[in-house]
This record gives structure tokens, C-alpha cells and sequence, in this order.
């Protein structure tokens, strides 16, 4: 039991950090309302609602936490799942880490409400996808996404050969619109797709076994601990 306990440890809690920081600003919104308003304070809030920027970072954590869970039941067996991993530089966090018989997977979960479409902003000759949810241009998760990935490749590049393992990379979206025929797809080389159709991809073949992606997860967990909110 205690073995299972510090394994689940090591592999992280999945939005762990996004729920501290939601927590976090709730209190500091909560003690700056009484600071104001003193006993009035629950009312104030009652009619006003909360901070829309505190409650990002709530529906930021019920995110991670809904495709972290989901990637556990669908990697368990077949990989490692690594959770809220920490970058070595910055405050920034990477969602999830899936490692698994095709090589390995940074996935960026995001909740957004609204339809998720790619939509070419070009000409004729000169195209320009970019990624549209809910009518807003949100490209820049893109480039996030592709940043992340290429801290992870440079990592596995300075440790031991990593034998030209693909690291791939997944905007995973819940909450979104998609439609009933609709199909992931790909921007700038980030596979944007949502819980449903990511399993297919997750569960490809590949030249990874077992052991090797035991001893991958190993050295993935030292470079992005747990993150410490």
C-alpha cells in the first residue's frame, strides 16, 4: 500500500498546482473583500460574483484534473502517465507526461467553453492556420504547446541517448464543441484533439517496450519533478 502510495506520489497529482493557485487567489479575493466591506463582505461578493481571473485558474484545475484521470485509465497498462510536472526554469508547468509504446507525449490540457475549430486566415497561396475556440484566436496555446515540447526533447537529448525517440505534442481541450464527425487535427505540429479521440493516438504501436518506458518515465520524473505550487 505504501509502495502504490509513493509511486502515485512520483507521478504527481494531475492539476495539483492549478488547484493551489485557485484556492490561493480565493482566499486573497475573500480577505480583500472584508478588508473593504468588513462584514458585508459574503453579500458583496454574492451580488458581484467572483473574480473571473481566479476562476480561470478553477476551471484550469478541473481540467487537468478530468484528462489526467482520464489518462491514467487509458494508459494504465500500456505506459506511465507523469502529472504537473515542474520546467527547470521559470514557474512554469507542464500538465501531463504520457510515455508509452510509440515514445512520449507532452499534452497541455485546456478548458474552454465554445467550438473548437482551425480556421486558414490566408490567401490562396499563402495559407495561415491558426486555432479558433468559442470565435477567439487562441494560436498562442500552440506555440505554448510546442515550447514545452521542446524542453522535453532537449532534456532526453542531454541525459542518455535516446535513440531518436519522437516526442510528440497534444493540446488536449475539455469543455469545448466539437462535432459529431469531427476529427483532431494538426497546427504547427501540435496535435489538437480532445479526450475521446485521443485514446486512438495514445494507444498506436510502437518500438518502446515495457522496460524501456519504465526506465524513460525514471528519468523524466528526476528532470520535471512534481511541481510545488
Amino acid at each position: 500500500m505504501a509502495q502504490a502510495e509513493e509511486e502515485a506520489g512520483e507521478r504527481g497529482r494531475p492539476g495539483g498546482s492549478a488547484r493551489a493557485e485557485y484556492e490561493r487567489r480565493q482566499t486573497r479575493d475573500d480577505a480583500r473583500r472584508r478588508a473593504v466591506f468588513g462584514p458585508l463582505a459574503p453579500a458583496v461578493r454574492f451580488i458581484a460574483g467572483p473574480r473571473s481571473s481566479t476562476e480561470a485558474w478553477g476551471r484550469g484545475a478541473v481540467g487537468e484534473e478530468r484528462v489526467g484521470h482520464w489518462l491514467d485509465g487509458a494508459v494504465r497498462g500500456r505506459g506511465v502517465v507523469l502529472h504537473d510536472r515542474a520546467l527547470p526554469h521559470g514557474r512554469a508547468n507542464i500538465d501531463h507526461l504520457a510515455v508509452v509504446a510509440s515514445g512520449i507525449w507532452v499534452i497541455d490540457t485546456k478548458h474552454f467553453r465554445g467550438r473548437l475549430e482551425r480556421r486558414d486566415l490566408g490567401g490562396w497561396f499563402v495559407p495561415s492556420p491558426r486555432l479558433f475556440v468559442a470565435g477567439r484566436d487562441q494560436s498562442r496555446l500552440v506555440t505554448t504547446a510546442r515550447r514545452q515540447q521542446a524542453q522535453v526533447a532537449e532534456a532526453l537529448l542531454a541525459g542518455e541517448p535516446a535513440g531518436g525517440l519522437l516526442v510528440r505534442v497534444a493540446l488536449c481541450f475539455t469543455g469545448a464543441q466539437v462535432g459529431l464527425f469531427a476529427r483532431p487535427f494538426t497546427l504547427e505540429g501540435v496535435l489538437v484533439t480532445w479526450p475521446r479521440a485521443f485514446a486512438g493516438a495514445l494507444a498506436k504501436p510502437g518500438p518502446v517496450g515495457p522496460a524501456e518506458r519504465r526506465a524513460l518515465a525514471a528519468r523524466l520524473a528526476h528532470t520535471f519533478p512534481p511541481y510545488s505550487a
